[in-house]
């Protein structure tokens, strides 16, 4: 039967009903932190530009949940008592979003300069932009179905943090504009399922799925915010002060 909000820690921490108990709560709900630089903006940009802007590495900072995968939940609870195991799982895990979120911000910037005519280069232009990502992911348990067979999970994954840019001229590095996106106030969210076997079977889990939809969300929303700042003639009003 369904139990509504029913406390985590007797959900998880209950070994006779889910074998993978303190993995769970280990891997599921002990977010990471990975700050990470992207190594270019794939090549995108216009052929025929208005106008060039340098754009730096963009620098992301991610809190998420890891995802819990496998189909081996014994050999998963045992890297619980191994040195670095679980660490490392999240780590990967935390570097993945990140070069989620880098793929999809080149890629929404990337298109949005293209049709600006804005062609991106790492120097010799008038203006350069740099772009800073805080983000942070938080589950909240929904409901909780458990069966002889299984223990399914249902919930929502709501986007927090900053997103933050500056536009600096090429003399003197001056700041010549500057803006913050509030995250938490684009309200994204996302639906996740973790549904897992008594007998130790394959976990089914949708946490990643749901992490990435909303990293893609946060780079098309930020966007959406800052456009104006962006658009060709914006940069080149800005390069002429």
């Amino acid at each position: 039967m369904f139990r509504k909000n029913q406390n985590l820690s007797s959900f998880r921490t209950s070994a006779c009903r889910l074998p993978f108990a303190a993995l769970s709560a280990l891997l599921v709900f002990s977010p990471v932190a990975a700050a990470k630089a992207s190594e270019g903006w794939m090549g995108m940009g216009s052929e025929d530009p208005l106008i060039r802007l340098a754009v730096t590495p963009v620098e992301i900072k991610i809190e998420a949940p890891t995802p819990l995968t496998g189909n081996n939940l014994q050999l998963l609870l045992a890297l619980s008592g191994s040195n670095g195991g679980l660490g490392e799982i999240r780590k990967k895990a935390s570097e993945e979003f990140s070069q989620y979120l880098d793929q999809q911000v080149q890629m929404q910037f990337g298109e949005f300069f293209d049709d600006e005519r804005v062609h991106l280069v790492t120097n010799r232009a008038p203006l350069t932009l740099h772009t800073d990502f805080d983000v942070v992911i938080r589950q909240k348990i929904l409901d909780i179905f458990s069966t002889k067979d299984y223990d399914l999970e249902k919930g929502s994954m709501t986007a927090y943090g900053k997103f933050h840019y500056r536009l600096q001229g090429a003399i003197g590095a001056h700041v010549l504009r500057e803006g913050t996106v509030d995250i938490a106030k684009l309200k994204l969210q996302a639906r996740y399922r973790t549904k897992a076997p008594k007998d130790g079977g394959v976990v089914e889990d949708t946490t990643r799925e749901a992490t990435e939809r909303l990293l893609a969300e946060i780079a098309e929303e930020v966007l959406d915010q800052v456009e104006d700042d962006l658009e060709a003639d914006a940069l080149l009003r800005l390069a002429r002060r």
